[in-house]
C-alpha cells in the first residue's frame, strides 16, 4: 500500500510544483525522520529528563546507519521503510501511555505499511497480561487481530491484479546464504566478507546487555514485558538472511535502543 501512496503523493506534488521525483522523494523521507525523532523524543521522555530524552534520541540517531546502511556494499533503503520507524516509535509511545483507541487506529495505519505491524499486537499483550482482567484483555487483543487481518485482506483484493512476481524460493535460499560462495550481487570479497559478519555480529552486539538480568532489573516493567517480542524478532531477522532484509531490523530498534539508553544511564548513575 505505501508503494501506490508514495507514488500517487509523488506525482501529486510532481504536477503541482516543478520538483523533481528523486527532490520529492527526499521530501517525503526527511518528514518521515522528523517526526520519527520528535516522537521518539516523546518517547524517551516518559522515562527520563528532557536532557535524558534529547541523549537517547541521539543514540537512536546514531545506530540507524549501522542497521540501514553501513552493513552494505550497494544499500537498499525504501521510502516505506522510515514510516516502518515511525509507526513502530508510535505504536511503543501508545502502548505506554495506555491509549488503545489510539494504539487501534495506528495499527491500522502501520498495517498499511507493512504487515510488521503484528509484532506490536504482541507486545500490547504481554505488557497488558500481568494487571489487566483476562475477560478484557482477550476481546482487545483479537479486535486488534481483526484490524490487522482485515486490512491484510482488503490489501489482498485491492492489488490482487497487481500482485507481480513472488520470490517463493527466497525461504529456501536464506538457510543457504551463509554457505553459498556469493549472494545476489558480485561483491568484492571483503564487502561480502564484511556484509556477512557485519549480519551476524551488530544485532548481537548492541543487545548483548540485554542478556543479563542485573541490567534487565533496572528497566521499568513494561519496557521489560515487551523484550521477549525483541528476541522474536531477531530470530526473523537472521532467518530473512538476504540482501534485502537486512534493514527491516531497523524498524525495531526503538525495542532495544530507550532500554539500553536507560540501562546505560543507570550504569553511569551507579558509577558517579
Amino acid at each position: 500500500m505505501s508503494r501506490a501512496l508514495t507514488s500517487w503523493v509523488g506525482q501529486f506534488i510532481k504536477s503541482k510544483t516543478d520538483y523533481t521525483a528523486e527532490e520529492i522523494v527526499y521530501f517525503l523521507e526527511f518528514i518521515g525522520y522528523f517526526f520519527v525523532f520528535v516522537f521518539y523524543y516523546r518517547y524517551s521522555k516518559l522515562y527520563g529528563t528532557k536532557e535524558f530524552a534529547l541523549i537517547s534520541t541521539l543514540f537512536f540517531i546514531l545506530l540507524i546507519p549501522w542497521f540501514s546502511y553501513l552493513p552494505r556494499y550497494m544499500p537498499l533503503y525504501f521510502l516505506y521503510d522510515t514510516y516502518s520507524i515511525l509507526f513502530c516509535v508510535l505504536l511503543l509511545y501508545s502502548i505506554q501511555t495506555q491509549s488503545y483507541s489510539v494504539f487501534c487506529i495506528l495499527i491500522f495505519l502501520a498495517t498499511l505499511n507493512r504487515e510488521t505491524s503484528l509484532i506490536f499486537i504482541f507486545c500490547y499483550f504481554l505488557v497488558h497480561w500481568k494487571f489487566t482482567e483476562k475477560k478484557s484483555l482477550f476481546p482487545k487483543v483479537f479486535f486488534l487481530m481483526f484490524i490487522w487481518s482485515g486490512t491484510k485482506l482488503f490489501l489482498h483484493y485491492l492489488f490482487m491484479d497487481k500482485v507481480g512476481l513472488v520470490y517463493q524460493d527466497q525461504y529456501v535460499s536464506n538457510i543457504s546464504f551463509f554457505t553459498s560462495a556469493m549472494y545476489e550481487i558480485q561483491n568484492p570479497s571483503f564487502f561480502e566478507a564484511y556484509y556477512r559478519v557485519a549480519f551476524l555480529f551488530f544485532p548481537l552486539f548492541l543487545i548483548f546487555p540485554l542478556f543479563f538480568k542485573s541490567n534487565l532489573a533496572k528497566l521499568p516493567f513494561r519496557l521489560r514485558r515487551m523484550l521477549p517480542v525483541g528476541w522474536l524478532v531477531l530470530l526473523i531477522y537472521l532467518y530473512t538472511a538476504n540482501i534485502y532484509e537486512y534493514r527491516i531490523f531497523t524498524e525495531f530498534l526503538p525495542l532495544y535502543s530507550l532500554p539500553l539508553a536507560l540501562i546505560i544511564r543507570k550504569r553511569l548513575e551507579f558509577a558517579a
